[in-house]
């Protein structure tokens, strides 16, 4: 080993010549950053032994050469080799092994038990949703084939009695009158003969034809209950007139029919509303609007056989049915639409980023939950592993120190772990060193 001191700051070092590719090399002080220059020194021949008293071999004495100025200094050859005194870098530390480790202990659980809960939440709401809607589809269909049971009762009451069968007009228009004053939604009672002429009604308009109307058609026909959704005449409202036949025993004598405004009706679904994009619509059997939360849809009697949710139903043919669809702002919704008595159709809809709300409070608390444990985690892999890498940083200062003949360095750590064991260790091995190198130096 040969002992080398930097001629800037004095600090001194030793270095195994052995290592010295060619007769020169470099090398860099830790302490000032200056440049050694070192000459590696030639073995000499060795000196002649007497044959009657042999020697002992005495260690050769390695004298720390004399550093020229600057002048004077020999640039190496490009291909000497450059030892340093650096630190190591560590690809794959203690720090990166550690906080991965802890990352997937703990995020591991953390990611398994979200996806669990994850598809339950999303079955659940989808579950809920789907309840919901059916009940609320199945509570207003109920409450409109109500409404029209009633009216058709009334209806076939009236017909049944005497007055109305007698098909006399001044007899009827009594009983149709009274009819009208009770059930303020019938703003037209009256019936009509087998010939198609009006027999008697309500109001005080005059007779009319009404042969043409498809009501009167089927009663004609042999059917027991017509209707007819339309914008009444004399309401501009919309409108529902209800049919039903007039017998006299089992003869078929005329046609007793009750015009009234589903105004009442309309505003039981219309009420109906779930968050902000969440309402119920009903449509007839040919796809016309009867109630809608647009006051201009139902005006126009618009049809909705076009609509995406309603185009779906009708692929289901016509019975009842829930589907995902996009609305016509092209945004995702949820529907359900149930199939009523004379194919009719209420139809309960809303967005899905309303319906899905909850999953969405949901996926983001656990995005939430998952960066903060990762931050967490990071943060006591980075306390621990300073604690653990700050220590054996420092021993390994002091054991490349040591190779380089430096065995006055200081270790102190108090730590009591197996870090400090072993920091007690490299001491005692410093200070056996310590005590070889004197006995080494005293028998010179």
């Amino acid at each position: 080993m040969m002992q080398v001191t930097c001629d800037n700051c004095g600090k001194i070092y030793r270095v195994d010549e052995n290592k010295i590719k060619g007769a020169k090399a470099r090398l860099k002080c830790r302490a000032c950053a200056n440049v050694i220059i070192v000459t590696k020194i030639q073995p000499g021949p060795e000196p002649q032994r007497q044959a009657a008293r042999p020697e002992p071999e005495i260690p050769r004495r390695v004298e720390t050469p004399r550093v020229p100025p600057p002048s004077e200094k020999i640039q190496p050859p490009a291909q000497e080799a450059e030892p340093s005194l650096g630190k190591r870098k560590v690809r794959f530390g203690l720090f990166s092994k550690i906080t991965l480790v802890m990352l997937i202990v703990s995020l591991l659980p953390l990611i398994i038990f979200w996806s669990i809960t994850y598809k339950e939440t999303v079955s659940r709401i989808n579950n809920d949703t789907e309840l919901l809607f059916k009940v609320t589809a199945q509570e207003l269909g109920n409450t409109v084939e109500s409404w029209i049971e009633n009216n058709v009762w009334i209806l076939r009451a009236a017909a049944e009695q005497p007055a109305i069968q007698s098909m006399d007009r001044q007899t009827q228009e009594s009983v149709l009158r009274e009819i009208q004053r009770k059930n303020a939604h019938m703003y037209l009672v009256f019936t009509v003969g087998l010939d198609g002429r009006n027999v008697a009604r309500s109001d005080d308009v005059p007779l009319k034809d009404y042969s043409d109307r498809q009501y009167y058609k089927d009663i004609i026909k042999g059917r027991s209950l017509s209707w007819q959704t339309l914008i009444g005449k004399t309401s501009k409202k919309p409108a529902l007139v209800l049919s039903v036949p007039i017998r006299r025993g089992n003869q078929l004598i005329g046609v007793m029919a009750g015009a009234m405004t589903i105004e009442n009706l309309s505003q039981v679904i219309v009420r109906w509303r779930r968050g902000k994009t969440g309402f119920a619509f009903l449509i007839d059997e040919k796809g016309k609007v009867l109630a809608h939360p647009d006051k201009a849809f139902v005006a126009e009697q618009k049809n909705l056989n076009k609509d995406p949710l309603i185009r779906s139903y009708k692929k289901g043919n016509w019975t009842t049915h829930a589907s995902e669809f996009k609305n016509d702002d092209g945004r995702p919704s949820y529907g359900h639409v149930r199939t009523i008595k004379r194919s009719w159709a209420i139809a309960v809809q809303q967005e899905s980023s309303e319906v899905f709300a909850a999953l969405k409070r949901v996926q983001n608390f656990a995005i939430i939950l998952l960066i903060s444990t990762i931050v967490i985690v990071s943060l006591i892999a980075w306390i621990s592993t300073r604690a653990i890498v700050t220590p054996i940083m420092k021993l390994t200062d002091v054991a490349e120190r040591m190779s380089l003949g430096d065995l006055n360095m200081q270790i102190n750590i108090p730590s009591k772990d197996e870090i400090g064991l072993l920091a007690q260790a490299i001491k005692r091995m410093q200070t056996s060193l310590r005590l070889a190198m004197e006995r080494l130096r005293r028998k010179r």
